[in-house]
């Protein structure tokens, strides 16, 4: 299939499609952002333990490695616009479902079709925002879509701030924010590039060609569904408030979105292998100093502020490598294949930062966290040992 053309689109134009590909993206951290600690915080009140709890975010990654590899010929056959939209519907009715039942089986099944429609607005975003960044300011048009993407994920925890977790209005919120982060599309649906087909041997390839950037997929999934569907119930057990449990959460966040331009100017002048070496660095760090202070006050706050930013950085860099390094159809598979990655990473978060949390309550969360931190900075430090320069020059502007 030919390559779009993002040099044939007027200035108008790729505002219009940048609009409506960052409120793809924002409405995809609006949905994660509020389920995973809102459906959590629930759980957790009705006295579920910590392991199924983890287990429900889980399965809500399984949805995501099952749906991801039928993605890329989905959109193409029915058309980008199209599928977006059906993303957009599913997610909202998804969401409202769970408030119309506490039967915790129908809860894993509406995690399911929840995560199957954010990873289909998360992924076709992902090879639309690299389709459309050109390679002199791709780290830092990546950068703002990856500070969307964690403004979303501050505001599904200011909702709870406001609205509570009982009763339906925190979920109404998020799934109308969802729903009008359609309009951007619906104006500017001639400007979406097509999706090329990605086969199951590309996406493989992906894995063996960029070890640092599947390591980042993978860590970065892992670490941030169990950051969001824990952090609140790592504080609570310490003997927070919900309320100020949740402010962790925005502060997380808030370090995301206000730190991702400098992380994604760095990796425009720097070998991508080093920040992520940075970013992989500050997980462990920051997992040991969180472990001596109380969770709540502004050193806390703080503290989650500059280590949320480094943790989005991580998969700021891995995206903006892909884009870097993959054209057409090459693009489609190792952006698949990146997702898929992050999908693993999601699914043996929770699992992994659910047994730790009951294993050694609540600090085994920070051990979880840490570990695999320490696993990306091995296989990102062995890369750069192996291959002291990156294969491919970075541009200078």
């Amino acid at each position: 299939m030919p390559e779009w053309d993002v040099s044939k689109l007027s200035d108008r134009q790729r505002r219009l499609s940048l609009a409506a590909v960052y409120s793809c993206i924002f409405a995809t951290g609006i949905g994660m952002g509020l389920s995973l600690p809102l459906l959590s915080l629930i759980l957790n009140r009705h006295g579920v333990s910590g392991t199924v709890i983890g287990l429900n975010a889980a399965f809500g990654a399984i949805a995501l490695v099952a749906f991801t590899p039928v993605i890329p010929a989905l959109a193409s056959r029915i058309g980008p616009v199209r599928f977006l939209i059906g993303c957009y519907v599913g997610a909202a009715l998804s969401l409202l479902s769970f408030r119309a039942t506490d039967h915790l089986v129908l809860w894993f099944v509406f995690r399911f079709t929840l995560n199957c429609a954010l990873q289909g607005l998360f992924l076709v975003s992902e090879l639309w925002i690299n389709q459309i960044a050109t390679d002199a300011v791709r780290g830092r048009v990546v950068a703002i879509y990856a500070a969307l993407v964690s403004a979303g994920f501050a505001i599904g925890p200011v909702i709870i701030q406001g609205l509570g977790t009982t009763g339906w209005l925190p979920f109404v919120a998020g799934a109308s924010m969802i729903t009008a982060a359609m309009i951007p599309l619906l104006i500017a649906r001639n400007l979406v590039p097509p999706v090329a087909h990605a086969g199951a041997r590309a996406m493989f390839g992906f894995v063996l060609r960029s070890p640092s950037a599947a390591a980042a997929g993978l860590c970065y999934g892992a670490i941030e569904i169990c950051l969001a569907s824990f952090l609140p119930v790592y504080a609570v057990r310490l003997g927070s408030p919900e309320p100020d449990a949740t402010l962790l959460l925005a502060a997380w966040g808030l370090g995301n979105m206000i730190l991702q331009p400098f992380v994604g100017w760095l990796s425009d002048h720097v070998d991508r292998r080093l920040v992520l070496l940075v970013c992989g660095s500050v997980v462990v760090i920051g997992t040991l100093a969180f472990y001596f202070m109380p969770p709540i006050g502004w050193p806390a706050l703080v503290l989650v502020f500059v280590w949320g930013g480094f943790i989005a950085g991580i998969y700021t860099v891995g995206l903006a490598h892909l884009g870097s390094n993959y054209k057409g159809s090459d693009l489609a598979a190792a952006n698949a294949a990146f997702a898929i990655l992050y999908a693993l990473g999601s699914m043996s978060g929770p699992g992994i930062g659910g047994l730790a949390i009951d294993l050694w309550r609540p600090y085994g969360l920070l051990v979880a966290v840490g570990s695999i931190g320490v696993i990306l900075i091995t296989v990102v430090a062995g890369r750069i040992l192996a291959f002291p320069k990156p294969l491919r020059s970075r541009p200078t502007a």
